[in-house]
């Protein structure tokens, strides 16, 4: 049975060293693995920008549908809507996949909302859409990737939430996070060269490495550590904060790709600009940890607590420690704690 055409598949190995992960990972990107459109580069990248938002289970690490379609959806509507890049090979009746025609659909004769980040449209056409562009991936792609993978990647089942990526896959994607991201980059790129005219692909490169948008507001994190927590000193240097403050992401948000209130403290304009997209030593990652930790017991706030969803000081050192073995250079302020 083709891949596309799987409705579940198990993992069938737990195990597989690193040179047998490479060499899949490898076949993917390469032009020997059929592919008439970008989605599995798609929901690679959708993995990739999620390793942080998987829940533990005993046979590797689940991920919701949701979860993972609704950054596959973000990436896609900058890709498609903002930027115009075709994503399918021309099938001689349209020059568009489903996927393509779901986003393009959402802004025929509303010119404002072709403008918008897709987190800025109104929640229920975004959930619509979500939903829409969900069914069409885990029926054609889920099982399509699990194939090309030889079934390690993940175990699935398209009645089920989601799919359960194996712990090993899971540990080997985050040791190996940014060369994994560049060469599905400059593989997805090669494709795209091959289906668009010169004038879309103009910096094609920098275009899915934006693809998902960084928050610009990141003022109600803010209000939230001052307010609620009575956050009044720079994380870093442990002045006290004036008027003018930062809102950082301690493990840098190129490396993390997501926007939670774990990963952030409050710095003065100084602090931040020395820290720029480097890590704090390791020093800090106890006192972020303890941070974290009375948020959690003293937190009522659902939207808070959301944010922490499967968030442990465990996670926070991986992520720490692959960011390091990522090439993220570290800050070297000391504080006294």
């Amino acid at each position: 049975m083709a891949g596309w055409n799987l409705k579940s598949g198990s993992i069938t190995d737990y195990n597989p060293d690193d040179d047998k992960l490479w060499s899949l990972f490898n076949y993917v990107f390469s032009d020997s693995c059929p592919k008439r459109n970008s989605y599995k580069f798609g929901l690679i990248k959708s993995l990739l920008d999620n390793a942080f938002n998987g829940t533990e289970k005993s046979e590797g690490v689940f991920y919701s549908y949701r979860v993972l379609f609704s950054r596959f959806v973000e990436n896609y509507w900058n890709l498609v809507v903002k930027y115009d890049l075709r994503q399918m090979r021309s099938d001689g009746k349209s020059v568009y996949s489903s996927v393509e025609k779901i986003l393009k659909d959402a802004v025929t004769g509303d010119a404002v909302c072709s403008f918008l980040e897709f987190s800025s449209i109104e929640e229920n056409k975004r959930l619509s859409i979500i939903n829409r562009v969900s069914a069409e991936c885990r029926k054609y792609v889920v099982g399509a990737l699990y194939n090309d993978f030889d079934g390690v990647i993940y175990s699935f089942d398209l009645k089920q939430d989601g799919l359960i990526l194996n712990y090993r896959v899971y540990e080997f994607m985050l040791r190996h996070k940014s060369e994994i991201e560049r060469l599905n980059y400059y593989s997805w790129a090669k494709f795209l060269e091959r289906i668009n005219d010169d004038n879309a692909l103009v910096r094609v490169l920098d275009k899915l490495e934006f693809a998902t948008p960084k928050r610009t507001d990141l003022s109600l994190y803010r209000e939230i550590l001052r307010m609620e927590f009575e956050v009044n000193t720079c994380f870093y240097c442990g002045r006290k904060l004036g008027s003018k403050i930062h809102v950082d992401h301690f493990i840098p948000w190129s490396f993390v790709k997501d926007d939670k209130l774990w990963n952030f403290v409050l710095a003065c304009p100084e602090c931040n600009e020395r820290k720029s997209n480097r890590l704090p030593n390791r020093d800090f990652l106890k006192a972020i940890g303890e941070r974290n930790k009375q948020i959690i017991l003293t937190s009522h706030n659902g939207i808070i607590l959301n944010d922490f969803n499967g968030y442990s000081d465990e996670l926070l050192i991986k992520m720490w420690n692959y960011a390091k073995l990522s090439g993220v250079k570290e800050y070297s302020a000391k504080k006294n704690f």
